[in-house]
């Protein structure tokens, strides 16, 4: 009979075996240290892109925050210089205030009568002047009368006196025009 001795051949076998084994590992093991190596570079690529985001998203809430005060700002000049138009529009109203007093005034003067005097307080009108006649001095009160915007027409005094260069007779009078107190205009809130 013939003897064969098995015991290399399993000897071989099994050293085979742990080489597979062992480069099974070592691939397994190399394959996972990738993946985490590119799971870690991409995720550390998110996180940096993430971050940058952050502080281009703080610059901007920054610049933000500038142009908010630039514009309150501007919205406080604005504020001011529509007061300053306001206070300017009520000027130019009370500066033409007197002109269109003039103007109705001498819109209401007949021919024959002359004013001597004006006298504007705000809400009183006196006019003081000589007329030919008391006829003259009842046109010039009708034509006061006429324009609503002087108020009231009122006459104080009307007397007949000499005039001392001419010798001529005339009527000295004064009229009280009392204006209607305006109301104040109301603003909407907003």
């Amino acid at each position: 009979m013939i003897r064969i001795n098995l015991l290399p051949v399993r000897a071989a076998k099994k050293k085979e075996s742990m080489r597979f084994q062992v480069t099974v590992a070592g691939l397994i093991t190399f394959f996972v240290f990738a993946v985490s190596m590119v799971a870690y570079f991409t995720v550390r690529g998110e996180a940096n892109s993430l971050s940058d985001q952050i502080s281009r998203g703080n610059q901007e809430i920054e610049e933000l925050k500038k142009k908010i005060g630039e514009l309150s700002k501007i919205k406080e000049q604005k504020r001011i210089v529509e007061e300053k138009l306001k206070i300017i529009t009520d000027l130019e109203a009370a500066r033409t205030g007197p002109v269109k007093l003039f103007k109705r005034i001498s819109g209401a003067i007949p021919e024959k009568a002359w004013l001597q005097s004006m006298k504007d307080d705000g809400s009183l009108v006196v006019l003081k002047g000589y007329a030919a006649d008391d006829e003259i001095v009842a046109d010039f009160m009708r034509g006061l009368q006429k324009n609503r915007e002087l108020g009231s027409v009122e006459l104080e005094i009307a007397q007949r006196m000499m005039e001392k260069e001419t010798g001529m007779e005339l009527v000295s009078f004064t009229i009280r025009l009392e204006k209607e107190k305006e109301r104040p205009v109301q603003r909407e809130k907003k």
